[in-house]
């Protein structure tokens, strides 16, 4: 899709924009004019992403900084580095950070399954709330908080009992916050992926892969840019009377 300048003014913020899907979407939203803090548990690869972000809009000034999502405090000390360097909060949330501790439900360690729930539920909790509470407290009009789900928190995936969990949640938790925070003009959706190529996948046996995409009607595995596409959508005033509600990106998997 062609870079549009729907963004401009725009004080984004990306966690987990180290790489994958986050990076994709750092760089959809600097493309179209946004200032975009890349957060991430890595502060090399967030540095790393940092360096791969347009700067061809006037007014843009782009930052990495390291967070921890599943800390209230490394949360807190995000945001008010932000507020501290731009001024404002961010007006703009894409809750892009996420792990896989994968195993079965019968041999599933209970501390792999509290590390998924912790960085991929209680971290998008976090960093909604602390967001939402700096744009409440800053009167600003309005804003736009995206959550990143997934296809398999709606119909499970063997061997994921924690991950589809934790994605269930999530996109029940943004439906809640939309209700919550409308009122203040803040606007909350969710994007699920289906099956995208980042390096969440390139574990997974190309056997394996090549299984899913004969199921996929697309016939193949998204990029990481589709989904960012989306994301710049949601983010934007063409959404500006949509919330609450959670778009596939998944080329059709699981139709019906």
């Amino acid at each position: 899709m062609a870079a549009s300048s729907r963004l401009i003014s725009r004080l984004t913020l990306v966690t987990g924009g180290g790489s994958g899907i986050g990076r994709a979407v750092c760089q959809r939203f600097a493309s179209e004019g946004a200032s975009v803090i890349v957060a991430d548990r890595n502060e090399e690869s967030a540095n790393q992403t940092l360096e791969l972000l347009s700067r061809d809009h006037r007014g843009q000034g782009h930052m990495a900084l390291g967070v921890d999502v599943s800390s209230k405090d490394s949360v807190e000390t995000l945001v008010t580095s932000i507020q501290r360097r731009f001024f404002q909060p961010p007006s703009v949330c894409v809750n892009a950070a996420g792990i896989t501790q994968d195993e079965f439900l019968l041999k599933m360690e209970e501390d792999d399954f509290d590390k998924v729930i912790g960085v991929n539920l209680k971290g998008t909790f976090l960093v909604t709330q602390a967001v939402s509470k700096a744009l409440v407290s800053a009167g600003a009009v309005k804003g736009s908080i995206i959550t990143v789900g997934s296809i398999v928190g709606k119909v499970g995936n063997m061997g994921q009992v924690n991950y589809s969990a934790s994605k269930a949640g999530v996109e029940g938790l943004t439906r809640t916050a939309a209700k919550e925070l409308s009122k203040f003009g803040i606007r909350c959706n969710c994007v699920l992926p289906g099956f995208i190529t980042t390096p969440m996948t390139d574990k997974v046996p190309e056997k394996v892969i090549d299984k899913l995409t004969s199921i996929i009607p697309m016939g193949r595995m998204g990029e990481p840019a589709e989904v960012a596409d989306a994301c710049a959508f949601l983010a934007s005033d063409d959404s500006r009377y949509i919330t609450g509600i959670s778009i596939e990106v998944a080329g059709g998997l699981f139709i019906g």
